[in-house]
């Protein structure tokens, strides 16, 4: 059995490869935010307030110096009137590659998880 060793130097690499990568994809999902707002008329000012967020920081997500959160991303996809993963300027496809998730599991496992507790309530109310 051999063991791979990863020499400070490499995970220097590494970590500085992530983080151009996450600035880039930052950078995208702010133009891509910007010009949504811009093509409903909203000011920056009137989508921070209905998030909940500073006007600052919404400059910042649209600048891309901030990174956007899930929880972010479905208060903006909310207050834009747009499923979340659409401003973030990716295909369904190639999102979990952007963000390192595997969103089909994920929403299988939401989706099972909601149906046991659908199923779970139903037979609660029919014993009352």
């Amino acid at each position: 059995m051999s063991q791979q060793i990863t020499t400070p130097a490499a995970m220097a690499d590494q970590d500085s490869t992530a983080e151009a990568a996450a600035l880039e994809f930052d950078g995208q999902v702010g133009a891509a935010l910007h010009r949504h707002r811009r093509r409903l008329g909203l000011t920056a000012t009137d989508v921070a307030r209905r998030v909940g967020i500073s006007q600052r920081r919404m400059s910042r997500l649209e600048l891309g110096l901030e990174p956007l959160t899930l929880r972010l991303a479905i208060g903006l996809g909310a207050v834009l009137g747009m499923p979340s993963a659409w401003y973030l300027a990716l295909d369904a496809a190639a999102v979990p590659d952007q963000v390192g998730i595997a969103v089909q599991q994920v929403h299988d496992d939401w989706a099972q998880t909601l149906s046991a507790r659908l199923a779970a309530l139903a037979g609660a109310q029919t014993q009352h």
